[in-house]
């Protein structure tokens, strides 16, 4: 675990060349696709906030998902955000807009926190429950993997692994959708990464790159898109 944190504090200090530019996404094609980026709380709804923090959690992920809506154009896709700007957005609006949107693929980017200030490293949740067909909890499944696979290739984020959960946005969304913890800000050297610009245009172009290897089939094969059964839209926020 030190050794992990010693090499990820180094990366952190720019000691690393990748952070010597800003990463490009791949080669711009038109697609047709519409993604639908959401960033974690926003207004009144700080999310994880503390004194000690130069940022609170609503101001990274929508920093985050700006630059994941960059790369996904550059990339050719249609990105669009549940939120551009510091604003209060409940959790059933969020959904009616990735919904009413027909949007092929959600992603929610958030920022973690625990009261183990050691833990770190990156979460990508799914849900797989009752609420939503099988092959479209599978396709999210498979979305989160090669978000998770992105992330990680250069080996500086640690995966800890796919996770199911029952979070509104994941649940009530008729479209593939995964929820992305993309780091804990209760781990003072992952905080200090995450408020790094360098930092967080890497996490956003593994995302990006997800997104697209998803959507492409170039990395985790997804089902074919005609096995989802769209149900009803149920929009009640818990």
């Amino acid at each position: 675990m030190s050794k992990q944190l010693s090499f990820f504090a180094l990366c952190v200090l720019g000691s690393n060349p990748i952070f010597a530019q800003t990463p490009n996404p791949p080669q711009r094609v038109r697609r047709s696709e519409i993604v639908f980026i959401d960033p974690g709380h926003g207004g009144k709804d700080q999310g994880t906030a503390s004194k000690e923090f130069h940022y609170e959690e609503k101001t990274l992920t929508l920093s985050l998902a700006l630059a994941v809506q960059s790369y996904l154009k550059r990339m050719g896709y249609k990105p669009q955000l549940t939120r551009s700007s510091d604003v209060y957005v409940d959790l059933g609006k969020r959904v009616a807009l990735a919904n009413r949107g027909q949007a092929d693929v959600f992603v929610s980017i958030h920022c973690n926190y625990s009261s183990n200030t050691t833990a770190f490293g990156t979460e990508v949740y799914f849900y797989n429950g009752k609420n939503g067909s099988m092959s479209r909890n599978r396709m999210s499944e498979g979305l989160g993997q090669n978000i998770l696979n992105a992330m990680g290739k250069n080996g500086i984020l640690k995966s800890r692994g796919l996770k199911t959960a029952n979070f509104v946005v994941i649940r009530d969304t008729s479209m593939p959708a995964v929820l992305v913890e993309t780091g804990f800000l209760s781990n003072p050297r992952e905080r200090a990464a995450l408020q790094d610009t360098r930092y967080r245009m890497h996490i956003a172009k593994g995302i990006a790159e997800g997104v697209h290897n998803f959507l492409s089939g170039s990395s985790c094969q997804k089902p074919k898109q005609s096995t989802v059964k769209i149900r009803k839209l149920q929009i009640q926020a818990s």
